[in-house]
């Protein structure tokens, strides 16, 4: 008797949904912890810059798009082009996420931040930005519009071994 069904290829495994039978995660699932942080330890965690997405609505839709960024204080700052859509919704609510993964270990840690993101217009607070966070875009060309995000709410969660 036949299913009607060929033989799974490794292409279909890629994009095959679970089903509702599939077994439990075996022990290394069971020791894992998922862990709320406090906005001190997602403060801590951000402290030293690196790569995160802002999250902004575009007349496209929502979009993500990654920086490399720098912290001053408890806000987050990006440098883009004046012709990038960065710049162009610069001035609005946004949610910027940043995250540390080790495959290996399947740990890591995600912090997420709502706020509100406005250009640095005032020459005197981009050169104060200059010489405080020496960030220098990854991206090619001049990025010398710096963006400014306050965030208004702060979260973030780590997964570790239990």
């Amino acid at each position: 008797m036949t299913t009607g069904r060929r033989p799974m290829t490794s292409r279909d495994a890629l994009t095959a949904v679970p089903s509702r039978e599939s077994p439990a995660p075996g022990p290394a699932g069971h020791q894992r912890a998922l862990r709320t942080l406090s906005p001190a330890e997602c403060f801590d965690l951000l402290e030293p810059g690196g790569i995160g997405r802002v999250g902004f609505m575009s007349a496209d839709g929502i979009m993500m798009l990654p920086v490399n960024f720098a912290m001053t204080g408890k806000t987050i700052v990006f440098r883009t082009a004046p012709d990038t859509l960065l710049a162009l919704y610069a001035d609005a609510q946004v949610s910027f996420e940043v995250d540390r993964l080790d495959e290996a270990l399947r740990a890591g840690w995600s912090v997420l931040v709502q706020g509100h993101a406005h250009k640095v217009t005032d020459e005197r607070d981009t050169e104060h930005l200059e010489d405080r966070t020496h960030l220098e875009p990854w991206a090619g060309g001049a990025r010398d519009v710096y963006v400014r995000i306050t965030p208004a709410r702060i979260s973030g969660r780590r997964i570790q071994p239990g």
